[in-house]
């Protein structure tokens, strides 16, 4: 009997501590062997269950988790889990827990997850593994589930902060973190502010969960419009549906349907500036009312005047964009259109 069926049969009357206990005193800790031994181990803390054990008893207690919260506690868990193997690779448990019949349906499993790990590597310094969760798991559904509930926990949200890929980051962009900072502050400790995070659920978009992954991604266009949108810019995604869902997000963000328009504007133009014109460019070309809003946000980035005064060869694709700029521009009094249009043209003829 393995450690996750021992679990099952004491039921939720025992400790987990006395669960494991047994559990040892039940299987007493063989002599290593040469083939056991990893470089540096003596032989002396070999413990008695291997990472597969632990994450299959560590799946099977946050899956049973409700809303009450999980039936054992994670501290004692840890506790005694580390007690009889001291050498555990806690970092080997996590990312084997998506092939141990992981499949969470409330937030206390999540908690539970991440509370255990916390416990049992406390003092070490040691970050919570949470880039398993950007892996290709082998149920999907059971992946979207997870995300979600972790998504939703705001106790264990510090612990999942993407540090490898986040969609924004404030090193680069001292400016616009004085500018916006309470905003800036707010998005960069967000779980949200994670491509790798966004591109793991277009991957699930394909998949059995794809509704569930679907409804994920909308939830989180509705909490954290500005980095769900900026994401899927910069990665690039090619897929017809977030290419529609993407142009259709920048058009709410043009009419200040989400908040911090400034602020999305300003990173989009910093990170993808060439991808933010096209889509201006689109944008007009399928509702040209949107060509006064487009306008607002090139004169407030500064860049309304390079566009129309200074256009580039490549600008010359969407030339019926720049002009209907122009005209708005000159309602404005911000250029003459009756001497600028034949100075275009005979730039363009320059050339």
């Amino acid at each position: 009997m393995g450690l996750a069926e021992q679990f099952l049969r004491a039921g939720s009357h025992a400790s987990a501590s006395d669960i494991i206990t047994k559990y040892a005193q039940q299987h007493p800790t063989e002599p290593a062997t040469a083939a056991d031994l990893k470089p540096g181990d003596d032989g002396q803390h070999q413990g008695i269950l291997s990472a597969d054990d632990v994450a299959k008893a560590m799946a099977l207690i946050a899956s049973s988790a409700n809303d009450s919260g999980s039936q054992w506690k994670a501290d004692e868990f840890a506790a005694g889990i580390s007690k009889h193997c001291p050498s555990l690779s806690w970092e080997d448990v996590i990312y084997k827990l998506p092939y141990a019949h992981l499949n969470v349906k409330h937030e206390s499993g999540a908690v539970f997850i991440v509370n255990a790990f916390l416990a049992a590597t406390a003092g070490q310094n040691r970050p919570f593994p949470y880039s398993f969760m950007y892996e290709i798991w082998p149920d999907a559904p059971a992946q979207v589930s997870f995300l979600r509930c972790t998504l939703r926990s705001a106790s264990i949200a510090p612990y999942l902060l993407d540090k490898h890929m986040p969609t924004v980051l404030a090193d680069p962009l001292d400016l616009l973190y004085k500018a916006y900072h309470p905003e800036f502050t707010r998005i960069l400790a967000s779980p949200w502010n994670s491509l790798s995070l966004i591109l793991v659920l277009t991957h699930l978009l394909d998949s059995k969960a794809s509704e569930d992954a679907r409804a994920l991604l909308e939830a989180g266009i509705a909490q954290e419009p500005l980095l769900v949108t900026l994401a899927l810019a910069r990665l690039k995604i090619q897929h017809p549906r977030l290419q529609a869902l993407l142009q259709h997000n920048v058009a709410r963000f043009l009419k200040r349907d989400f908040g911090h328009n400034g602020l999305f504007f300003e990173l989009f133009r910093i990170y993808e500036k060439k991808m933010m014109l096209a889509f201006f460019c689109n944008i007009h070309r399928k509702d040209p009312s949107f060509s006064r809003h487009i306008l607002d946000v090139l004169v407030d980035l500064g860049m309304a005047n390079d566009l129309l005064l200074i256009p580039k060869r490549e600008d010359i694709m969407m030339l019926d964009f720049i002009v209907e700029l122009a005209v708005f521009a000159s309602r404005r009094g911000m250029l003459a259109f009756e001497t600028w249009f034949p100075g275009l043209l005979a730039e363009l003829g320059g050339d």
